[in-house]
């Protein structure tokens, strides 16, 4: 008999879920979405556009919402979820607060990142104290379906996992963004620019994967004493990168703070 996961919510997500789970034999995938144009291309074996019935046989719910939906699906879906497993990748809110809308004790945190899409995202999870080991091995399945995962130790955790990893490819792209942008500046075209920017950060990606060498041992990798490289990060050290980058991430952590509900 298959598990049955509804997956409520097909935005970038929870499609990214649904690509990285489909096939799985064991699995009966049920994607749900109020708008069908957000379904169709997808082309789901079992899609719905209506949360209850999406939800009627599951065992697990994965709730791929925006929070501010939260509220108004979860009251309306709280008599149904009160047995499930419920992970939830919605930011900011709790697992106290999931606990209360959806009546549900086996309750699971969790903070993708856009890798997902490609499944080679990271997500960090936490889970209520009375998720059961099953459903936290179960867990651990649905993450690995999208890329790596870590189970946190406590729930504070999330913020900075969320400011990290949550909005890492966020920095990521701004690396590739401004080099791209000095580029032009320097007389390359637009496309050579890109070009440049494109193969740089995905060829150094793939060098950090290569082996077991860390960011550190391959930047001195590259950076020979009195050369070009070194001048290059010697300035990014005398603007005091480390400060600011690091000051990104505390207010990040902040914000994500702030936004628990």
């Amino acid at each position: 008999m298959k598990d049955i996961i509804a997956i409520i919510g097909a935005g970038n997500m929870g499609a990214a879920f649904y690509a990285g789970l489909h096939g799985k034999n064991r699995l009966r995938i049920n994607l749900c979405d109020r708008n069908r144009d957000k379904l169709d291309p997808l082309d789901a074996d079992h899609a719905f556009t209506d949360p209850a019935k999406a939800i009627a046989e599951a065992d697990t719910v994965l709730l791929a919402v925006k929070p501010q939906a939260a509220k108004e699906l979860l009251t309306s879906l709280s008599p149904a979820l009160n047995d499930r497993l419920v992970i939830s990748i919605m930011a900011g809110i709790t697992l106290t607060s999931l606990q209360q809308m959806t009546r549900s004790q086996r309750v699971i945190r969790a903070m993708p990142n856009l890798g997902a899409q490609v499944k080679r995202g990271l997500t960090g999870w936490v889970a209520s104290e009375k998720t059961e080991t099953k459903d936290r091995a179960f867990a651990k399945e649905l993450f690995y379906a999208v890329g790596e995962e870590i189970e946190l130790q406590d729930e504070e955790q999330i913020d900075k996992i969320t400011a990290l990893s949550g909005s890492g490819p966020a920095y990521f792209f701004l690396l590739a963004e401004l080099m791209t942008a000095k580029a032009i500046k320097e007389g390359f075209s637009p496309a050579e620019a890109a070009l440049i920017a494109k193969e740089t950060m995905i060829g150094s990606a793939r060098l950090l994967e290569s082996d077991s060498r860390t960011p550190e041992e391959w930047r001195l990798a590259v950076t020979s004493r009195g050369g070009i490289t070194e001048a290059a990060l010697r300035a990014l050290k005398d603007g005091k990168i480390d400060d600011l980058f690091f000051g990104a991430i505390d207010r990040g952590i902040k914000r994500s703070q702030e936004l628990n509900q």
